[in-house]
């Protein structure tokens, strides 16, 4: 397997969330990322329903952003870690 750059991974899951762990070319990941991304809606539309009407369209915005961070954090942290796994992997297979 390759390795993937963490930041086009990022970029690609803050603007289009999943498609970053698409990207990472695994299917537990991109399992993983999508149970995220729709805990993540469902978190904000529970939020956005007990709070209409209390002036929660700016707070609203700033889950949804904080929500996408936090997908770029994951992804970006789980490239890293797929990284790493890749290049013991190649070490390995080097040794023998």
């Amino acid at each position: 397997m390759k390795k993937k750059n963490p930041w086009v991974a990022t970029i690609l899951n803050f603007f289009l969330p999943r498609v970053g762990f698409a990207y990472l070319g695994s299917a537990p990941l991109f399992i993983a990322g999508s149970i995220f991304f729709t805990s993540d809606v469902a978190i904000g539309v529970i939020y956005y329903k007990h709070t209409v009407g209390m002036a929660s369209r700016p707070s609203y915005c700033v889950w949804s952003v904080l929500a996408a961070l936090s997908l770029a954090v994951i992804t970006f942290a789980l490239t890293k870690i797929l990284n790493k796994s890749i290049k013991g992997k190649v070490e390995n297979s080097t040794k023998v």
